[in-house]
Protein backbone atom coordinates (compact mmCIF):
# COMPACT_ATOMS: atom_id res chain seq x y z
CA UNK A 1 0.00 0.00 0.00
CA UNK A 2 0.96 3.66 -0.21
CA UNK A 3 2.49 4.70 3.11
CA UNK A 4 0.77 7.44 5.05
CA UNK A 5 4.20 8.95 5.76
CA UNK A 6 5.47 8.97 2.16
CA UNK A 7 5.86 12.00 -0.08
CA UNK A 8 3.57 10.29 -2.59
CA UNK A 9 0.71 10.31 -0.13
CA UNK A 10 1.24 13.87 1.08
CA UNK A 11 1.63 15.36 -2.39
CA UNK A 12 -0.27 13.17 -4.85
CA UNK A 13 -3.18 11.94 -2.75
CA UNK A 14 -3.84 14.19 0.21
CA UNK A 15 -2.34 17.24 -1.50
CA UNK A 16 -4.57 17.08 -4.58
CA UNK A 17 -7.62 16.12 -2.52
CA UNK A 18 -6.99 19.03 -0.15
CA UNK A 19 -6.65 21.44 -3.06
CA UNK A 20 -9.95 20.26 -4.57
CA UNK A 21 -11.59 20.40 -1.15
CA UNK A 22 -10.62 24.03 -0.61
CA UNK A 23 -11.73 25.32 -4.02
CA UNK A 24 -15.00 23.40 -4.43
CA UNK A 25 -18.34 24.85 -3.26
CA UNK A 26 -19.36 23.94 0.29
CA UNK A 27 -22.11 21.50 -0.76
CA UNK A 28 -19.75 19.67 -3.12
CA UNK A 29 -16.68 19.44 -0.88
CA UNK A 30 -17.59 15.91 0.19
CA UNK A 31 -17.34 14.84 -3.46
CA UNK A 32 -13.66 15.84 -3.46
CA UNK A 33 -13.09 13.68 -0.40
CA UNK A 34 -14.94 10.79 -2.00
CA UNK A 35 -13.00 11.00 -5.26
CA UNK A 36 -9.65 11.26 -3.46
CA UNK A 37 -10.54 8.36 -1.17
CA UNK A 38 -11.62 6.17 -4.09
CA UNK A 39 -8.40 6.82 -6.01
CA UNK A 40 -6.26 6.26 -2.92
CA UNK A 41 -8.03 3.02 -1.99
CA UNK A 42 -8.07 1.65 -5.53
CA UNK A 43 -4.32 2.16 -6.01
CA UNK A 44 -3.33 1.15 -2.45
CA UNK A 45 -5.42 -2.04 -2.61
CA UNK A 46 -4.23 -2.79 -6.16
CA UNK A 47 -7.77 -2.82 -7.43
CA UNK A 48 -9.23 -5.18 -4.80
CA UNK A 49 -12.30 -3.05 -4.17
CA UNK A 50 -15.12 -5.59 -4.53
CA UNK A 51 -15.41 -6.43 -0.78
CA UNK A 52 -15.57 -2.75 0.17
CA UNK A 53 -18.10 -2.07 -2.57
CA UNK A 54 -20.24 -5.02 -1.48
CA UNK A 55 -20.11 -3.94 2.17
CA UNK A 56 -21.10 -0.41 1.20
CA UNK A 57 -24.14 -1.56 -0.78
CA UNK A 58 -25.22 -4.03 1.91
CA UNK A 59 -24.98 -1.40 4.63
CA UNK A 60 -26.79 1.18 2.53
CA UNK A 61 -29.66 -1.21 1.69
CA UNK A 62 -30.00 -2.58 5.23
CA UNK A 63 -29.90 0.93 6.69
CA UNK A 64 -32.70 2.05 4.39
CA UNK A 65 -34.67 -1.08 5.29
CA UNK A 66 -34.39 -0.38 9.03
CA UNK A 67 -35.24 3.29 8.55
CA UNK A 68 -38.20 2.43 6.33
CA UNK A 69 -39.63 0.10 8.98
CA UNK A 70 -39.16 2.76 11.65
CA UNK A 71 -40.90 5.37 9.53
CA UNK A 72 -43.74 2.94 8.81
CA UNK A 73 -44.17 2.27 12.54
CA UNK A 74 -44.26 6.00 13.33
CA UNK A 75 -47.04 6.46 10.79
CA UNK A 76 -49.14 3.50 11.94
CA UNK A 77 -48.80 4.20 15.68
CA UNK A 78 -50.88 7.34 15.24
CA UNK A 79 -53.82 5.31 13.96
CA UNK A 80 -54.14 2.81 16.84
CA UNK A 81 -54.82 3.00 20.58
CA UNK A 82 -52.18 2.54 23.31
CA UNK A 83 -52.48 -1.27 23.84
CA UNK A 84 -52.20 -1.87 20.11
CA UNK A 85 -49.16 0.41 19.91
CA UNK A 86 -47.20 -1.94 22.17
CA UNK A 87 -48.05 -4.89 19.95
CA UNK A 88 -47.23 -2.87 16.86
CA UNK A 89 -43.92 -1.69 18.32
CA UNK A 90 -42.90 -5.23 19.23
CA UNK A 91 -43.79 -6.41 15.73
CA UNK A 92 -41.77 -3.71 13.97
CA UNK A 93 -38.85 -4.06 16.37
CA UNK A 94 -38.73 -7.71 15.37
CA UNK A 95 -38.68 -6.76 11.70
CA UNK A 96 -35.96 -4.19 12.30
CA UNK A 97 -33.92 -6.73 14.25
CA UNK A 98 -34.10 -9.18 11.37
CA UNK A 99 -32.94 -6.57 8.87
CA UNK A 100 -30.15 -5.48 11.24
CA UNK A 101 -29.05 -9.09 11.69
CA UNK A 102 -29.11 -9.74 7.94
CA UNK A 103 -27.06 -6.62 7.19
CA UNK A 104 -24.56 -7.17 10.02
CA UNK A 105 -24.12 -10.90 9.37
CA UNK A 106 -23.65 -10.33 5.64
CA UNK A 107 -21.06 -7.62 6.22
CA UNK A 108 -19.24 -9.65 8.86
CA UNK A 109 -19.43 -12.63 6.52
CA UNK A 110 -17.33 -10.77 3.97
CA UNK A 111 -14.74 -10.16 6.70
CA UNK A 112 -14.75 -13.80 7.81
CA UNK A 113 -14.32 -15.10 4.27
CA UNK A 114 -11.64 -12.64 3.18
CA UNK A 115 -9.58 -12.58 6.39
CA UNK A 116 -10.25 -15.82 8.23
CA UNK A 117 -11.02 -18.44 5.57
CA UNK A 118 -7.55 -19.98 5.66
CA UNK A 119 -7.51 -19.90 9.46
CA UNK A 120 -10.71 -21.96 9.49
CA UNK A 121 -9.30 -24.32 6.86
CA UNK A 122 -6.06 -24.83 8.80
CA UNK A 123 -7.98 -25.44 12.02
CA UNK A 124 -10.27 -27.94 10.32
CA UNK A 125 -7.29 -29.73 8.78
CA UNK A 126 -5.71 -30.05 12.22
CA UNK A 127 -8.84 -31.26 13.96
CA UNK A 128 -10.08 -33.57 11.22
CA UNK A 129 -6.64 -34.62 9.94
CA UNK A 130 -7.71 -33.45 6.51
CA UNK A 131 -5.67 -31.86 3.74
CA UNK A 132 -7.88 -29.18 2.30
CA UNK A 133 -5.95 -26.66 0.23
CA UNK A 134 -5.68 -23.05 1.29
CA UNK A 135 -8.04 -20.56 -0.34
CA UNK A 136 -6.51 -18.07 -2.75
CA UNK A 137 -8.04 -14.93 -1.22
CA UNK A 138 -6.44 -11.50 -0.99
CA UNK A 139 -7.21 -9.76 2.30
CA UNK A 140 -8.78 -6.39 1.42
CA UNK A 141 -7.07 -3.28 2.71
CA UNK A 142 -8.61 -1.96 5.93
CA UNK A 143 -11.39 -4.55 6.03
CA UNK A 144 -11.25 -4.96 9.82
CA UNK A 145 -11.73 -1.22 10.31
CA UNK A 146 -14.47 -0.47 7.81
CA UNK A 147 -16.42 -3.61 8.77
CA UNK A 148 -16.75 -2.47 12.38
CA UNK A 149 -17.76 0.98 11.16
CA UNK A 150 -20.40 -0.63 8.95
CA UNK A 151 -21.84 -2.62 11.87
CA UNK A 152 -21.87 0.47 14.10
CA UNK A 153 -23.74 2.43 11.40
CA UNK A 154 -26.47 -0.20 11.09
CA UNK A 155 -26.79 -0.56 14.87
CA UNK A 156 -27.03 3.19 15.38
CA UNK A 157 -29.73 3.43 12.70
CA UNK A 158 -31.60 0.62 14.48
CA UNK A 159 -31.28 2.40 17.84
CA UNK A 160 -32.53 5.66 16.33
CA UNK A 161 -29.27 7.44 17.04
CA UNK A 162 -28.90 8.49 13.39
CA UNK A 163 -31.06 8.40 10.29
CA UNK A 164 -30.13 6.17 7.39
CA UNK A 165 -28.54 7.95 4.43
CA UNK A 166 -30.43 7.65 1.18
CA UNK A 167 -27.37 8.34 -0.96
CA UNK A 168 -25.04 5.29 -1.06
CA UNK A 169 -22.11 7.57 -1.92
CA UNK A 170 -22.37 9.08 1.57
CA UNK A 171 -21.94 5.62 3.03
CA UNK A 172 -19.07 4.96 0.64
CA UNK A 173 -17.21 8.07 1.83
CA UNK A 174 -17.74 7.14 5.48
CA UNK A 175 -16.33 3.62 4.97
CA UNK A 176 -13.52 4.48 2.53
CA UNK A 177 -12.30 7.87 3.80
CA UNK A 178 -8.59 7.91 3.01
CA UNK A 179 -7.46 9.11 6.44
CA UNK A 180 -9.21 6.34 8.40
CA UNK A 181 -9.70 3.35 6.09
CA UNK A 182 -6.27 1.77 6.63
CA UNK A 183 -5.59 2.18 10.37
CA UNK A 184 -8.74 3.72 11.80
CA UNK A 185 -9.85 5.08 14.14
CA UNK A 186 -13.10 3.13 14.08
CA UNK A 187 -15.39 6.15 14.02
CA UNK A 188 -19.17 6.23 14.37
CA UNK A 189 -21.24 7.91 11.69
CA UNK A 190 -22.22 10.78 13.98
CA UNK A 191 -18.51 11.27 14.79
CA UNK A 192 -17.11 11.15 11.25
CA UNK A 193 -19.78 10.67 8.61
CA UNK A 194 -21.65 13.89 9.36
CA UNK A 195 -18.34 15.80 9.53
CA UNK A 196 -17.40 14.52 6.08
CA UNK A 197 -20.73 15.64 4.69
CA UNK A 198 -20.36 19.18 6.05
CA UNK A 199 -18.01 21.28 3.94
CA UNK A 200 -15.65 23.46 5.97
CA UNK A 201 -14.19 26.82 5.05
CA UNK A 202 -10.44 27.41 4.70
CA UNK A 203 -8.71 28.61 7.88
CA UNK A 204 -5.05 29.51 8.29
CA UNK A 205 -5.21 28.66 12.00
CA UNK A 206 -6.44 25.11 11.37
CA UNK A 207 -3.67 24.66 8.78
CA UNK A 208 -1.04 25.64 11.35
CA UNK A 209 -2.50 23.41 14.04
CA UNK A 210 -2.77 20.55 11.58
CA UNK A 211 0.88 20.92 10.59
CA UNK A 212 1.85 20.84 14.28
CA UNK A 213 0.06 17.54 14.75
CA UNK A 214 1.50 16.05 11.54
CA UNK A 215 5.05 16.98 12.55
CA UNK A 216 4.63 15.38 15.97
CA UNK A 217 3.27 12.21 14.38
CA UNK A 218 6.10 12.01 11.87
CA UNK A 219 8.62 12.45 14.69
CA UNK A 220 7.16 9.47 16.53
CA UNK A 221 6.85 7.31 13.40
CA UNK A 222 9.99 8.10 11.40
CA UNK A 223 12.50 9.00 14.10
CA UNK A 224 11.54 6.56 16.87
CA UNK A 225 9.32 3.73 15.58
CA UNK A 226 11.15 3.01 12.32
CA UNK A 227 14.51 2.99 14.09
CA UNK A 228 13.32 0.68 16.87
CA UNK A 229 11.88 -1.61 14.16
CA UNK A 230 15.38 -2.55 13.01
CA UNK A 231 16.30 -3.92 16.44
CA UNK A 232 12.94 -5.68 16.85
CA UNK A 233 13.11 -7.31 13.43
CA UNK A 234 16.55 -8.81 14.03
CA UNK A 235 15.56 -10.37 17.36
CA UNK A 236 12.07 -11.64 16.51
CA UNK A 237 12.54 -12.63 12.87
CA UNK A 238 16.14 -13.80 12.55
CA UNK A 239 17.45 -17.27 13.28
CA UNK A 240 19.94 -16.06 15.91
CA UNK A 241 19.23 -17.46 19.36
CA UNK A 242 19.12 -14.20 21.28
CA UNK A 243 18.65 -14.51 25.02
CA UNK A 244 18.54 -12.53 28.21
CA UNK A 245 18.64 -8.78 28.11
CA UNK A 246 18.60 -8.68 24.30
CA UNK A 247 15.17 -10.32 24.20
CA UNK A 248 13.92 -8.08 26.99
CA UNK A 249 15.16 -5.03 25.08
CA UNK A 250 13.49 -6.28 21.89
CA UNK A 251 10.13 -6.61 23.67
CA UNK A 252 10.46 -3.11 25.12
CA UNK A 253 11.52 -1.76 21.73
CA UNK A 254 8.54 -3.43 20.08
CA UNK A 255 6.17 -1.81 22.57
CA UNK A 256 7.86 1.51 21.78
CA UNK A 257 7.70 0.84 18.03
CA UNK A 258 4.05 -0.15 18.00
CA UNK A 259 2.96 2.79 20.14
CA UNK A 260 5.00 5.39 18.26
CA UNK A 261 3.96 4.02 14.88
CA UNK A 262 0.26 3.57 15.58
CA UNK A 263 -0.21 6.76 17.61
CA UNK A 264 2.15 8.63 15.29
CA UNK A 265 0.10 7.72 12.23
CA UNK A 266 -3.03 8.70 14.15
CA UNK A 267 -1.43 12.08 14.84
CA UNK A 268 -0.67 12.49 11.14
CA UNK A 269 -4.23 11.57 10.16
CA UNK A 270 -5.79 13.81 12.83
CA UNK A 271 -3.52 16.66 11.73
CA UNK A 272 -4.38 16.30 8.06
CA UNK A 273 -8.09 16.12 8.91
CA UNK A 274 -7.72 19.20 11.11
CA UNK A 275 -6.30 21.09 8.14
CA UNK A 276 -9.65 20.50 6.43
CA UNK A 277 -11.67 21.36 9.52
CA UNK A 278 -12.64 17.73 10.12
CA UNK A 279 -12.37 16.24 13.60
CA UNK A 280 -11.24 12.61 13.68
CA UNK A 281 -11.84 10.81 17.02
CA UNK A 282 -8.75 10.39 19.19
CA UNK A 283 -7.35 6.87 19.44
CA UNK A 284 -4.67 7.24 22.14
CA UNK A 285 -4.48 9.00 25.47
CA UNK A 286 -1.02 8.38 26.94
CA UNK A 287 -1.69 4.69 27.73
CA UNK A 288 1.54 3.99 29.60
CA UNK A 289 0.44 6.16 32.49
CA UNK A 290 -2.41 3.71 33.12
CA UNK A 291 -2.51 1.99 36.50
CA UNK A 292 -4.73 -0.96 35.55
CA UNK A 293 -5.33 -3.12 32.49
CA UNK A 294 -8.82 -1.71 32.13
CA UNK A 295 -7.47 1.85 32.18
CA UNK A 296 -4.76 0.93 29.69
CA UNK A 297 -7.35 -0.23 27.18
CA UNK A 298 -9.39 2.90 27.80
CA UNK A 299 -6.31 4.84 26.65
CA UNK A 300 -4.96 2.49 23.93
CA UNK A 301 -6.84 2.03 20.63
CA UNK A 302 -9.72 3.92 22.18
CA UNK A 303 -12.05 3.55 19.21
CA UNK A 304 -11.79 -0.26 19.25
CA UNK A 305 -12.36 -0.36 23.00
CA UNK A 306 -15.45 1.85 22.87
CA UNK A 307 -16.81 -0.15 19.92
CA UNK A 308 -16.46 -3.40 21.87
CA UNK A 309 -18.03 -1.75 24.90
CA UNK A 310 -21.05 -0.30 23.10
CA UNK A 311 -21.79 -3.11 20.66
CA UNK A 312 -20.78 -6.23 22.61
CA UNK A 313 -20.32 -5.58 26.34
CA UNK A 314 -23.42 -3.50 27.03
CA UNK A 315 -25.84 -5.55 24.88
CA UNK A 316 -24.76 -8.75 26.65
CA UNK A 317 -24.34 -7.54 30.24
CA UNK A 318 -27.53 -5.44 30.21
CA UNK A 319 -29.69 -8.01 28.44
CA UNK A 320 -32.85 -9.23 30.20
CA UNK A 321 -31.62 -12.84 30.72
CA UNK A 322 -28.49 -11.63 32.51
CA UNK A 323 -30.44 -9.14 34.60
CA UNK A 324 -32.66 -11.99 35.80
CA UNK A 325 -29.65 -14.23 36.41
CA UNK A 326 -27.91 -11.53 38.44
CA UNK A 327 -31.03 -10.90 40.49
CA UNK A 328 -31.35 -14.59 41.28
CA UNK A 329 -27.64 -14.92 42.10
CA UNK A 330 -27.81 -12.05 44.61
CA UNK A 331 -30.28 -14.04 46.72
CA UNK A 332 -27.92 -17.01 47.10
CA UNK A 333 -24.41 -15.56 46.78
CA UNK A 334 -22.30 -12.56 47.71
CA UNK A 335 -23.74 -9.51 45.90
CA UNK A 336 -20.27 -8.46 44.70
CA UNK A 337 -19.68 -11.76 42.90
CA UNK A 338 -23.28 -11.98 41.73
CA UNK A 339 -22.88 -8.63 39.99
CA UNK A 340 -19.65 -9.88 38.40
CA UNK A 341 -21.42 -12.75 36.63
CA UNK A 342 -22.79 -10.80 33.61
CA UNK A 343 -19.56 -8.79 33.51
CA UNK A 344 -17.46 -11.96 33.33
CA UNK A 345 -19.51 -13.43 30.48
CA UNK A 346 -19.68 -10.18 28.52
CA UNK A 347 -15.96 -9.51 28.97
CA UNK A 348 -15.13 -12.96 27.62
CA UNK A 349 -16.80 -12.12 24.33
CA UNK A 350 -15.20 -8.66 24.37
CA UNK A 351 -11.66 -9.98 24.77
CA UNK A 352 -12.18 -12.94 22.46
CA UNK A 353 -13.40 -10.52 19.78
CA UNK A 354 -10.52 -8.16 20.54
CA UNK A 355 -7.97 -10.88 19.94
CA UNK A 356 -9.74 -12.40 16.94
CA UNK A 357 -10.16 -8.97 15.33
CA UNK A 358 -6.42 -8.43 15.39
CA UNK A 359 -5.52 -11.44 13.31
CA UNK A 360 -6.35 -14.89 11.97
CA UNK A 361 -4.40 -17.05 14.37
CA UNK A 362 -4.61 -18.70 17.76
CA UNK A 363 -1.91 -16.42 19.14
CA UNK A 364 -4.21 -13.43 18.61
CA UNK A 365 -7.04 -15.17 20.44
CA UNK A 366 -4.60 -15.99 23.24
CA UNK A 367 -3.51 -12.35 23.22
CA UNK A 368 -7.08 -11.23 23.88
CA UNK A 369 -7.82 -13.92 26.47
CA UNK A 370 -4.54 -13.12 28.24
CA UNK A 371 -5.99 -9.75 29.20
CA UNK A 372 -9.36 -11.31 30.00
CA UNK A 373 -7.88 -13.78 32.50
CA UNK A 374 -5.79 -11.11 34.23
CA UNK A 375 -8.71 -8.68 34.37
CA UNK A 376 -11.05 -11.30 35.84
CA UNK A 377 -8.45 -12.34 38.40
CA UNK A 378 -8.16 -8.72 39.43
CA UNK A 379 -11.94 -8.32 39.77
CA UNK A 380 -12.50 -11.56 41.68
CA UNK A 381 -9.54 -11.00 44.02
CA UNK A 382 -10.29 -7.32 44.65
CA UNK A 383 -12.12 -7.85 48.00
CA UNK A 384 -9.28 -10.05 49.27
CA UNK A 385 -6.64 -7.64 48.02
CA UNK A 386 -8.41 -4.68 49.65
CA UNK A 387 -8.40 -6.49 53.02
CA UNK A 388 -4.72 -7.38 52.60
CA UNK A 389 -3.74 -3.78 51.89
CA UNK A 390 -5.76 -2.63 54.90
CA UNK A 391 -4.09 -5.19 57.16
CA UNK A 392 -0.63 -4.16 55.93
CA UNK A 393 -1.52 -0.45 56.19
CA UNK A 394 -0.83 0.13 52.52
CA UNK A 395 -2.23 3.43 51.28
CA UNK A 396 -3.74 2.58 47.90
CA UNK A 397 -4.21 6.27 47.15
CA UNK A 398 -0.56 7.13 47.82
CA UNK A 399 1.96 8.07 45.15
CA UNK A 400 4.13 5.04 45.87
CA UNK A 401 1.27 2.61 45.35
CA UNK A 402 0.13 4.40 42.20
CA UNK A 403 3.66 4.15 40.83
CA UNK A 404 3.70 0.44 41.63
CA UNK A 405 0.41 0.02 39.74
CA UNK A 406 1.78 1.86 36.70
CA UNK A 407 4.96 -0.25 36.61
CA UNK A 408 2.95 -3.45 37.10
CA UNK A 409 0.57 -2.57 34.25
CA UNK A 410 3.50 -1.68 32.00
CA UNK A 411 5.09 -5.08 32.66
CA UNK A 412 1.78 -6.88 31.94
CA UNK A 413 1.39 -4.97 28.68
CA UNK A 414 4.89 -5.88 27.54
CA UNK A 415 4.22 -9.59 28.06
CA UNK A 416 1.12 -9.12 25.92
CA UNK A 417 3.19 -7.33 23.28
CA UNK A 418 5.56 -10.31 23.14
CA UNK A 419 2.59 -12.61 22.45
CA UNK A 420 1.33 -10.16 19.83
CA UNK A 421 4.65 -9.89 17.98
CA UNK A 422 5.94 -13.47 18.19
CA UNK A 423 5.37 -15.88 15.32
CA UNK A 424 3.43 -18.28 17.52
CA UNK A 425 2.53 -18.99 21.12
CA UNK A 426 5.45 -21.37 21.47
CA UNK A 427 7.77 -18.71 20.07
CA UNK A 428 6.44 -16.19 22.58
CA UNK A 429 6.90 -18.65 25.44
CA UNK A 430 10.49 -19.41 24.43
CA UNK A 431 11.29 -15.70 24.19
CA UNK A 432 9.87 -14.98 27.64
CA UNK A 433 11.75 -17.91 29.16
CA UNK A 434 14.97 -16.86 27.47
CA UNK A 435 14.90 -13.49 29.27
CA UNK A 436 16.14 -15.15 32.46
CA UNK A 437 18.95 -17.00 30.68
CA UNK A 438 22.37 -15.57 29.92
CA UNK A 439 21.71 -12.01 31.09
CA UNK A 440 24.68 -10.59 29.20
CA UNK A 441 24.31 -6.81 29.10
CA UNK A 442 27.33 -6.48 26.81
CA UNK A 443 25.38 -8.20 24.03
CA UNK A 444 23.45 -4.98 23.53
CA UNK A 445 26.49 -2.84 22.95
CA UNK A 446 27.31 -1.58 19.43
CA UNK A 447 30.11 -3.47 17.73
CA UNK A 448 29.56 -6.56 19.85
CA UNK A 449 28.94 -8.62 16.73
CA UNK A 450 25.32 -9.27 17.66
CA UNK A 451 23.89 -8.23 14.30
CA UNK A 452 21.26 -5.95 15.85
CA UNK A 453 21.90 -3.26 13.23
CA UNK A 454 21.93 -0.33 15.69
CA UNK A 455 25.06 1.73 16.19
CA UNK A 456 25.81 4.19 18.98
CA UNK A 457 24.10 7.01 17.08
CA UNK A 458 20.91 4.97 16.72
CA UNK A 459 20.85 4.22 20.42
CA UNK A 460 21.43 7.88 21.20
CA UNK A 461 18.58 9.02 18.94
CA UNK A 462 16.24 6.43 20.44
CA UNK A 463 17.08 7.52 23.99
CA UNK A 464 16.70 11.22 23.22
CA UNK A 465 13.55 10.68 21.15
CA UNK A 466 11.94 8.55 23.85
CA UNK A 467 12.95 11.16 26.42
CA UNK A 468 11.20 13.90 24.43
CA UNK A 469 8.15 11.68 24.01
CA UNK A 470 8.02 10.97 27.75
CA UNK A 471 8.46 14.62 28.70
CA UNK A 472 5.70 15.81 26.36
CA UNK A 473 3.38 13.01 27.54
CA UNK A 474 4.10 13.80 31.20
CA UNK A 475 3.27 17.48 30.72
CA UNK A 476 0.06 16.55 28.91
CA UNK A 477 -0.82 14.07 31.67
CA UNK A 478 -0.43 16.91 34.18
CA UNK A 479 -2.90 18.99 32.19
CA UNK A 480 -0.49 21.27 30.35
CA UNK A 481 -1.97 22.26 26.96
CA UNK A 482 1.19 22.47 24.89
CA UNK A 483 -0.63 23.20 21.63
CA UNK A 484 -2.42 26.16 23.19
CA UNK A 485 0.92 27.52 24.41
CA UNK A 486 2.46 27.07 20.98
CA UNK A 487 -0.45 28.91 19.38
CA UNK A 488 0.27 31.95 21.56
CA UNK A 489 3.89 32.20 20.40
CA UNK A 490 4.89 34.91 17.92
CA UNK A 491 4.63 33.87 14.28
CA UNK A 492 8.39 34.03 13.69
CA UNK A 493 9.06 31.77 16.69
CA UNK A 494 6.49 29.25 15.46
CA UNK A 495 7.97 29.32 11.97
CA UNK A 496 11.46 28.65 13.31
CA UNK A 497 10.02 25.86 15.44
CA UNK A 498 8.37 24.23 12.42
CA UNK A 499 11.61 24.47 10.44
CA UNK A 500 13.54 22.94 13.33
CA UNK A 501 11.00 20.11 13.66
CA UNK A 502 11.22 19.43 9.93
CA UNK A 503 15.01 19.37 10.12
CA UNK A 504 14.93 16.88 13.01
CA UNK A 505 12.63 14.56 11.06
CA UNK A 506 14.69 14.82 7.86
CA UNK A 507 18.09 14.48 9.54
CA UNK A 508 17.28 11.89 12.20
CA UNK A 509 14.55 9.91 10.47
CA UNK A 510 15.26 6.20 9.98
CA UNK A 511 15.13 5.90 6.19
CA UNK A 512 17.56 5.55 3.29
CA UNK A 513 20.72 3.43 3.28
CA UNK A 514 20.92 1.01 6.18
CA UNK A 515 17.20 1.07 6.93
CA UNK A 516 14.53 -1.13 5.43
CA UNK A 517 11.05 -0.04 4.43
CA UNK A 518 8.81 -0.43 7.49
CA UNK A 519 5.23 -1.32 6.62
CA UNK A 520 2.46 -0.07 8.89
CA UNK A 521 1.75 -2.81 11.43
CA UNK A 522 -1.98 -2.18 11.81
CA UNK A 523 -2.47 -1.94 8.06
CA UNK A 524 -2.38 -5.76 8.15
CA UNK A 525 -5.44 -5.86 10.39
Amino acid sequence: MISYTSFAFFILYFGITFLLYTIMPKKAKWCALLLGSWVFYFISSRGHVLPLTAATLLVWAAGLGIQGLENRFRTLRKTVDKPQRKVLKKKYNTYKSLVLAAGAVSTLGILLVCKYANFFIDTANTLLRADWPAADIVQPLGISFYTLQAVSYLTDVYRGKIEARKNPLRISLYLSFMLTVVEGPIARYDQLGTALETGNSFSAQQIVRGVERVAWGLFKKVVIADRAAEFVRHVFDMENDYTGVVVLAAILFYTLQLYCEFSGVMDVMCGLAEMMGITVPENFNRPFFARTINEFWQRWHISLGTWLRDYIFYPISLSKPFKKLTKAARKKHNPYYANLLPTAVALFFVWFTNGFWHGAGWKYIAYGLYYYVLMMLGLFLEPLFAKLCKALHINRAGKGYRLFQTVRTFAIVNVGMCIFRADSLSHAASLLVSIVTNPNLAALMPGHGNGLELDLGDYGILVLGTGVLFLVSLLQEKGVDLRARISRLPFLVKLLGFLAAGAVIVVFGAYGDGYGVVDLIYANF
